[in-house]
């Protein structure tokens, strides 16, 4: 089984990519039958971009970019068998570049369905007592177009930092590069 995690922060080196890394080290990689990789979306941001229109005075082409990076995430959803979305809570809001990536799976977007009747499990991640309302949204919202099956569980990591202190981790970034690669 291939499980696609998906560190929905746009911000580089976020509290999300940690946790999605450490589900991906200490979770997954332990499950015999268990491939993971790590989608990382802060690496792409053409996705938030106009779609593929040039801002001025940039001088270059911005459409063969974004055509690029959506064939680069839409062939790792199309290639995994379940996802775990790891969602921080923007003010009380999930991030644009995660209600962008499910506009992109929907039918029509992505020639066909990458996530169609995928299970699905959501961990919400906040710096504070919050991360109750990306589960709710995406659980609301993300599986219409995209077809996702969402498992009934899901988990909500409240004071992140405190969440590693209590672990006894710092901080978890594990690969200093991370570029547009599958890990």
């Amino acid at each position: 089984m291939n499980i696609l995690v998906v560190s929905s922060s746009q911000r580089d080196e976020s509290k999300s990519f940690d946790v999605a890394k450490y589900v991906q080290k200490n979770i997954l990689n332990d499950m015999q039958g268990v491939n993971s990789s790590v989608l990382d979306l802060s690496r792409y941001p053409f996705l938030l971009d106009h779609y593929g229109v040039a801002r001025e005075g940039s001088g270059r082409d911005d459409s063969t970019t974004l055509a690029s990076n959506k064939d680069e995430v839409l062939s790792q959803l199309y290639a995994c068998d379940a996802v775990v979305f790891i969602a921080p809570e923007w003010g009380g809001m999930i991030p644009p570049a995660l209600v962008n990536l499910l506009l992109l799976t929907a039918n029509g977007s992505a020639n066909g369905l990458p996530l169609g009747h995928k299970p699905a499990f959501a961990i919400g991640v906040s710096a504070s007592s919050g991360g109750s309302n990306p589960i709710s949204l995406l659980k609301g919202y993300a599986a219409k177009n995209s077809h996702l099956t969402w498992l009934p569980l899901h988990a909500i990591i409240q004071n992140v930092d405190d969440f590693w202190r209590k672990l006894g981790i710092q901080h978890l970034i594990i690969d200093s590069h991370r570029y547009n690669h599958v890990y």
